[in-house]
């Protein structure tokens, strides 16, 4: 019959373990547990043994071992398994996931009749999954309530990780501290109910001597067997307040380790809640900085109209006017002046993308100067409009001048044009245009030809 023999063995912190792990089944005719097989672990903690074995109509007792020296207990991992049997005569034995207990083993023992020392064996492993529920729900007195699940969160920096991987490692040696000291309260237990069969044994045997004594007559040779029977007596009293002293004692130090235990997984469990709160407070503040940057980059090659950058600020100072209004707010917006580079393409004026900001070119820009009145501001004033004059062909100095004489204020751009026909130092392009009507201080935009 062939065998299939499968698992995974862990460390206590979670990763996979090396060396090698054995199979032993239990030899019926010379009544002692043998190695069949061995193999080694991978770098993932599994393994995979195969053995043939004489069909039976009873599967033998197996249990998967580590590899001890002679003449030490065997360091069992896993006993039992689950057993599956296929046709064919396959038989697949699956341990799962094993946690080794390394130095933490713990010392399986049996002193009852008819076990003796040559029995014992130390327990070297646990189901990975299982040990965690059993620390907090088994027999070791622990507050359930004090035992809280991780939050499962996505991890934001290797810092965080770093943290909740140390804080975690230090939950996993709480608990196995835990679960030692549950087992060896477990053991005291164990003792002390041996101790206490072997004192009612002892106290039935005086007994016994005492109505022996009570139904002979009374000799020298029954008053020193009574002498001694009261001896007896006043050694099982002392030996049964000594045990039950020490007993009280230990469990009594095991219990107050395993409270302060609880407070600090308490503590820990309180720390990883105050970590998840901050990697998702962290995950929000990076998903907007990821939205605002995505609307920078959207904006980076995205030109925009003059014309309507200027309408748009009337429109809101206007929203923000009647919003006072409405507020019943006793001030009204009053004159607002603001200046803005732009660039002069043809006949018209564009604001500049902001990939053309970073290139730090000042000198391709065109200052503009707006002012925005409040309603009103214009009926007060009396003075008559100015008609723009035209001017083209016009040098900078005459085209001031003549700005001057209409009392206008002329704002100077300037145009390479280099390689062309044009003559250098003359206006090519206007803003507004000639003929258009402006109050008396207004500016003029004019673009001037360079070299």
């Amino acid at each position: 019959m062939q065998w299939s023999i499968t698992g995974t063995v862990f460390e206590a912190d979670g990763k996979p373990a090396t060396s090698q792990v054995e199979l032993q089944i239990y030899d019926m005719a010379r009544q002692v547990w043998r190695s069949v097989v061995k193999g080694s672990l991978n770098s993932k903690g599994d393994f995979a043994l195969k053995l043939d074995l004489a069909e039976e109509q009873i599967l033998p007792a197996v249990r998967l071992c580590e590899p001890s020296k002679a003449k030490e207990p065997s360091r069992v991992l896993a006993e039992g398994g689950l057993i599956k049997v296929e046709p064919g005569k396959l038989v697949r034995l699956s341990y799962g996931d094993i946690e080794r207990l390394g130095s933490n083993a713990v010392a399986r023992s049996e002193r009852a009749a008819p076990f003796t020392e040559a029995d014992d064996y130390l327990l070297a492993g646990m189901p990975k999954e299982v040990a965690k529920v059993t620390l907090s729900m088994a027999t070791i007195r622990l507050n359930p309530q004090l035992i809280r699940a991780q939050p499962q969160v996505q991890p934001i920096s290797s810092t965080h990780l770093k943290v909740q991987a140390d804080l975690s490692k230090q939950l996993e040696v709480q608990s196995l501290e835990l679960n030692q000291k549950a087992q060896l309260i477990t053991t005291l237990e164990r003792a002390k109910q041996t101790t206490d069969n072997d004192l009612k044994q002892a106290q039935l045997k005086v007994q016994t001597l005492e109505k022996q004594l009570q139904s002979k007559p009374a000799s020298a040779g029954n008053e020193q067997i009574e002498l001694a029977t009261h001896q007896i007596k006043l050694q099982l009293n002392e030996q049964i307040l000594r045990q039950s002293t020490e007993f009280e004692l230990s469990t009594a130090s095991l219990q107050r380790n395993l409270n302060q235990k609880n407070i600090e997984i308490a503590q820990f469990s309180d720390r990883l809640e105050q970590l998840s709160k901050q990697r998702s407070e962290a995950a929000a503040e990076a998903a907007n900085a990821r939205e605002e940057s995505e609307r920078l980059k959207s904006q980076m090659d995205t030109q925009v109209d003059a014309g309507e950058l200027y309408t748009n600020i009337a429109r809101q100072l206007q929203q923000a006017q009647n919003k006072l209004n409405e507020d019943g707010v006793p001030y009204r917006l009053g004159k607002v002046s603001m200046n803005l580079k732009t660039l002069v393409n043809g006949n018209s004026m564009t604001l500049p993308t902001l990939a053309e900001l970073d290139k730090r070119n000042s000198g391709i820009f065109t200052d503009v100067a707006l002012e925005y009145l409040p309603q009103g501001s214009t009926s007060q004033n009396t003075e008559p409009l100015v008609t723009v004059p035209d001017f083209s062909d016009l040098t900078e100095t005459l085209a001031r001048r003549l700005a001057t004489d209409l009392s206008l204020q002329l704002e100077a751009a300037y145009q390479s044009v280099s390689g062309s026909t044009q003559s250098i130092g003359q206006a090519i392009r206007q803003i507004p245009a000639k003929g258009s009507s402006l109050p008396p201080g207004d500016s003029v935009l004019v673009v001037f030809t360079q070299a």
